[in-house]
């Protein structure tokens, strides 16, 4: 299984109250973990791999890809 790193880009939430005049940015985020699926939408790392499963998944969408 390949371990790969994803820079992508998510949202980002602000608990506390903004002035409409504010920068507001997306949240950057580095993923590493085993390539347990690619397709045309998408990746999905698993932090772990276990003997017939994975955890920590997490589910990249292609067009959030940065690098």
């Amino acid at each position: 299984m390949k371990i790969k790193t994803i820079k992508w880009r998510d949202s980002r939430m602000y608990i506390e109250q903004q002035s409409q005049k504010d920068e507001f940015d997306v949240c950057i985020i580095q993923s590493v973990g085993y390539v347990i699926h690619e397709d045309k939408e998408k990746v999905v790392l698993a932090g772990d791999i276990l003997e017939t499963d994975a955890r920590r998944v997490i589910v990249i969408p292609k067009e959030n890809i940065i690098k």
